[in-house]
């Protein structure tokens, strides 16, 4: 009984935590406009619209980088490499990579938009911060474009775009305790992990963020617990190509050795900056579901500014944090734009000054207006060959092995096979678990 109630959620009183949410729905008033307001041209067709504007402005923005050779590019994971052997009977290698690479960037806005949904239980706020991951000024697009397609990162931007949905498994894990959600969640997490190692540290940063959102939530043990699980199945189905030699290896490498002094960096911050977060975000953001989208992007953007600031990285190309410090605070912008335009609708003060309803409408929907238009402008506008620096991160090409490959190629065959059977072992382990719990 006890293992069916860890992947199932309770009935709707069974938690204080709810009955709380309840009664903080009812008490908040900008929350229950928020909730009353649902126009119907914002359902089914206005969202697939919005979603085809999407697509054909980024396709927009990345078609310049269409038909032309990869000469930079190296992977220390096999999953691109494997996608580009499966286009070589089409495409040539270095044509196969740009190809693969710039699918993963065309679809990213997509997935993007899934989490952003999820997590802020709004469209609009999705619809604008989809809109701002792709403008190309800042830490938005350009640092994307950047590190994976001029410079040597490509996997890691790969990454980016699977790290949503992997997200998206997380929080429905999280909050319905659905067993093939927490599956698809940990084999989400070891497809980024075969993609990117570094991806898969900014996944489990966003991963860390959401499961500790939740957990002020309520039901927190059950919810950590759960997070937990993720992680150790995550651990075994990668451990065939991840095996404990293999991850000891890496860990005394040069590689390995870069990313110690990059958090060795941050040590004496976080020792002062990670408790005082932890008390706010309890004193600020304990039961209150409607926040919870603000704590995710105020959080996130908060961990990958430190991150990018304590790489203690010298060349003068951005930091390979950037990207996810750009999707974070796009989300953030995001909610905080929606937040003006709920408050030109619905506040109170307004009313006070005797501004009429009708005219608060029109004026919350003009500045609504007036913000998509300024990014369509400068999407537009924006297409323009970027001032790229290069970067140089350690791989595989097709003509030689450095980096993380040769540590690969240190371990035996009996270490892989100890890590095929790790991951045997979870695999087993899984479907006796499933069988259980019918």
């Amino acid at each position: 009984m006890e293992g069916k109630r860890f992947f199932r959620q309770p009935e709707k009183n069974e938690t204080l935590a709810q009955r709380q949410q309840e009664k903080i729905v009812k008490l908040n008033h900008l929350h229950q406009g928020l909730a009353r307001f649902s126009p119907q041209w914002w359902v089914g067709k206005g969202e697939i619209v919005g979603l085809v504007v999407l697509f054909l402005l980024n396709l927009y923005l990345l078609l310049p980088f269409f038909g032309h050779q990869d000469q930079t590019n190296v992977f220390s994971a096999p999953v691109v490499p494997l996608l580009v052997d499966i286009t070589s009977p089409f495409v040539s290698y270095s044509y196969g990579v740009r190809v693969i690479l710039l699918t993963f960037l065309l679809f990213f806005p997509f997935s993007f938009y899934l989490l952003a949904k999820a997590v802020a239980r709004r469209k609009l706020i999705a619809f604008l911060a989809s809109f701002l991951v792709i403008l190309p000024i800042g830490v938005f697009l350009p640092p994307r474009l950047n590190l994976g397609i001029l410079a040597e990162d490509g996997a890691h931007i790969a990454s980016l775009t699977l790290t949503p949905l992997v997200c998206l498994f997380l929080l429905e894990f999280l909050r319905q305790g659905r067993f093939w959600a927490g599956v698809f969640c940990a084999l989400g997490t070891t497809a980024v992990a075969l993609t990117s190692p570094f991806g898969l540290l900014v996944l489990v940063t966003f991963m860390t963020v959401i499961s500790f959102s939740e957990t002020l939530l309520g039901r927190g043990r059950i919810k950590a617990m759960r997070f937990l699980v993720v992680l150790v199945l995550a651990a075994g189905f990668s451990a065939f190509w991840y095996n404990p030699k293999f991850i000891i290896l890496t860990l005394w490498s040069p590689q390995g050795a870069l990313v110690g002094r990059a958090f060795s960096t941050l040590l004496p911050v976080s020792f002062f900056l990670l408790p005082l977060l932890g008390v706010f975000g309890f004193l600020i953001f304990e039961n209150r579901a409607y926040l919870q989208p603000l704590f995710v992007a105020f959080f996130l953007t908060v961990c990958f500014g430190l991150f990018s600031l304590g790489t203690g990285l010298s060349h003068p190309s951005p930091s390979r944090f950037l990207p996810a410090l750009g999707i974070s605070l796009s989300l953030l912008l995001g909610i905080l734009a929606v937040q003006i335009f709920d408050f030109l609708r619905f506040s109170p003060t307004l009313g006070k000054l005797k501004v009429s309803f009708h005219g608060r409408q029109l004026f919350a929907f003009s500045f609504l207006s007036l913000l998509f238009i300024i990014m369509v402008i400068i999407i537009l506008i924006g297409r323009q060959p970027f001032p790229f620096g290069e970067t140089q991160i350690l791989g595989v090409n097709a003509d030689k092995t450095v980096g993380i490959w040769e540590i690969k190629q240190q371990t035996s065959r009996l270490e892989s096979l100890v890590g095929c059977l790790i991951s045997a072992m979870a695999v087993l382990s899984t479907i006796l678990l499933r069988l259980k719990l019918r």
